[in-house]
């Protein structure tokens, strides 16, 4: 996961406090609830990305001898892979 633990709950923190202090959103569970969830839910979201990463690599690396003889990018086929991956399993990067 690109976010460690702590700088997880730190965003999730900020945005709890974000939601109340800006009147956004009447909170009806003590805030440090709300950021545990939303810590949660980002979390959740970054391990689902992680793994379509390693479905990703998975699929490239029946193009490695392309990709070595420089024939493909591979960066670029990565990006073009992810994005067709995550639309199919209707994930938003």
């Amino acid at each position: 996961m690109r976010l460690s633990k702590e700088l997880i709950r730190q965003i999730a923190e900020a945005i709890a406090n974000n939601l109340e202090s800006k009147g956004v959103a009447k909170l009806a569970v003590a805030r440090h609830v709300l950021a545990e969830r939303i810590g949660e839910v980002i979390t959740k979201d970054l391990l689902a990305e992680d793994q379509l990463n390693r479905d990703v690599e998975k699929i490239l690396a029946s193009y490695e001898d392309e990709i070595a003889k420089g024939q493909m990018d591979y960066r670029k086929v990565f990006d073009l892979t992810k994005q067709k991956l995550a639309k199919d399993r209707n994930m938003v990067l």
